[in-house]
């Protein structure tokens, strides 16, 4: 379930991603080519690009390529290289309840702002931050959880044998 839920993740930010670029092609092209330009093209980018940089950490994290230093956590012996982990994964808790936090107090403080270009309440935009800071939380407990149960941890999910066999 984890690995289908990264990977529809995955999917999502590509297509922001692609949704993004077709925006601002075709603001591009409008503005040079037709000297029209779309007026509302920079603010929805703009909105979309923020929210593919917060599902990109969270779509990382859950994929196991988050920041860490392996190099020099792999050098403790197993149950010092645990609890470096375990206190690691800590403090990033605690800095995504911060997160959490501020982003509900941002949030709160934007309740009646509109975008200028598309008249958008500027929650929907802002409430990224305490949304995925959340589900990042979620995310690193289950690692902790996982990591003193013994267990894989996200990103590191055994790999199903597939059903095609390796040609070489």
């Amino acid at each position: 379930m984890p690995t289908l839920l990264r990977r529809g993740l995955e999917y999502l930010c590509a297509g922001l991603l692609f949704v993004i670029v077709a925006i601002v092609f075709s603001n591009v092209v409008g503005r040079y080519f037709l000297h029209s330009p779309i007026r509302w093209s920079d603010e929805v980018s703009l909105f979309l690009f923020l929210w593919l940089a917060y599902l990109g950490a969270l779509t990382a994290l859950m994929a196991g390529r988050h920041y860490s230093f392996p190099g020099l956590i792999d050098l403790f012996p197993p149950k010092l290289r645990l609890a470096a982990k375990t206190l690691s994964d800590l403090i990033v808790l605690v800095m995504l309840g911060v997160l959490v936090w501020c982003g509900v107090q941002l949030v709160d403080l934007l309740h009646f702002q509109r975008s200028p270009a598309i008249d958008l309440p500027l929650y929907y935009v802002y409430s990224a931050l305490p949304l995925v800071s959340f589900l990042m939380a979620l995310v690193v407990a289950y690692q902790i959880v996982a990591r003193l149960r013994g267990a894989p941890e996200l990103g590191q999910e055994p790999v199903e044998p597939s059903s095609n066999p390796d040609p070489l």
